[in-house]
């Protein structure tokens, strides 16, 4: 990776990070820690070089989200919202391609990179007009949607007496892109954890989509043909929403490390990080957290290193990239699990992290890219005849 984009992530780690406690509040982002990181072309990483972006590697790229993470989980995730769905501009044909990732020059006379986030949940529907559809719906988890250029929603669309579906009749799923100006977000977003990830609702009522400014799941052809965009998309969104507890969950771990250098409980003389037990809980939470980040890291690497040698991944490749992302976020929850607990009464209280770190953990946990039915699934695949695999 060049040298940039990973020691840009740790330079802003405090700016990030003074900006974490507005986030919490105002339930989003702050625009200013946006503008710094669209800044350092943090949020380039996936667009394509072909319409002015940095098209990183895909480890490199997760690693540079898991830092982000690490100063912020709100800004990890919705700097993963971004990248992921930038990852879709491979497929747009010209010259919507070009038309919603370019770089966009500000009224300040810089160049930013245009942000993307949304949901392809099938929540809205459409109609078949003259030049394009016409589409209205509602979304939920809208997650860093304020912020941002373009906003996806997925749609079935009416043309003729019936939806349109795939030869096996299942409907077909357009992600649809919006201009900002045609989305109403809604105000309904006040969470427990990822507060700052103002994952509002979002809502379109009969605005038109020109024809082609829309990909299909399933069908539409990629417009890019590199290694970035040939890797698995579903193995690498689940990998990159795992990235964002992988950061928090090394920053619990380092936050109670600190914490317990100097907290001394009632009735002891001792801080109690030199209790056997603390000292246990602390080294099995240590361990998880460092198993699934090699376990994610080297199921991606591995299906990188294919692509580099212009190999397909394998459902098997795929499979693994699945169980990785699933097997981190959950080991990573049960290692702050640990810090938590261990850390007594200190943990309740606003001024200390891991309460914070245990909300947000929990809220990512919930992901459907990650959930415990993601390990069904991909078990699923390898025992039974069970006809999982496009889902993988």
């Amino acid at each position: 990776m060049s040298d940039s984009l990973l020691s840009k992530a740790r330079a802003l780690r405090g700016a990030i990070e003074l900006g974490a406690a507005t986030a919490e509040t105002q339930r989003r982002v702050d625009a200013g820690v946006i503008d710094q990181l669209n800044a350092a072309g943090l949020f380039a990483m996936n667009i394509p070089t072909a319409y002015g972006g940095a098209q990183a590697p895909a480890p490199e790229s997760l690693q540079v989200l898991e830092e982000l993470a690490y100063a912020d989980s709100a800004v990890g995730w919705c700097s993963m919202i971004y990248s992921t769905t930038a990852v879709l501009g491979s497929f747009l044909e010209e010259p919507w391609g070009s038309a919603v990732y370019g770089s966009i020059c500000g009224s300040d006379g810089q160049t930013r990179s245009p942000l993307t986030a949304g949901a392809a949940a099938p929540s809205g529907k459409g109609r078949v007009v003259e030049g394009g559809v016409v589409v209205s719906g509602r979304w939920a988890w809208g997650s860093g949607t304020h912020h941002c250029d373009w906003i996806c929603g997925g749609a079935t669309v009416e043309e003729g007496d019936d939806i349109r579906r795939f030869d096996n009749g299942e409907p077909k799923v357009h992600v649809m892109f919006f201009e900002r100006e045609q989305v109403a977000l809604q105000d309904n977003w006040d969470p427990s954890g990822l507060r700052g990830t103002g994952s509002v609702d979002f809502e379109v009522d009969e605005q038109f989509v020109p024809d082609g400014r829309w990909t299909v799941l399933g069908q539409s052809k990629r417009q890019i043909d590199e290694p970035l965009y040939r890797f698995p998309f579903f193995g690498y969104f689940a990998a990159a929403v795992a990235c964002v507890p992988l950061g928090i969950a090394r920053r619990a771990v380092d936050d109670f490390d600190d914490l317990s250098r100097g907290k001394v409980p009632a009735a002891t003389t001792s801080t109690i990080n030199q209790s056997s037990i603390v000292q246990l809980e602390f080294g099995q939470a240590e361990a998880m957290v460092q198993a699934a980040h090699t376990y994610l890291y080297g199921a991606v690497e591995g299906v990188w290193e294919k692509l580099m040698q212009q190999q397909r991944p394998s459902l098997e490749d795929r499979r693994q990239l699945r169980l990785a992302a699933s097997s981190a976020t959950l080991l990573c929850a049960q290692a702050v699990d640990k810090l938590y607990n261990a850390a007594g009464g200190t943990a309740l209280q606003g001024h200390c992290s891991l309460q914070k770190h245990f909300r947000d953990i929990h809220a990512a946990t919930q992901h459907r890219m990650v959930g415990s039915e993601v390990l069904r699934m991909a078990a699923a695949a390898r025992i039974t005849d069970e006809a999982v695999s496009y889902q993988l």
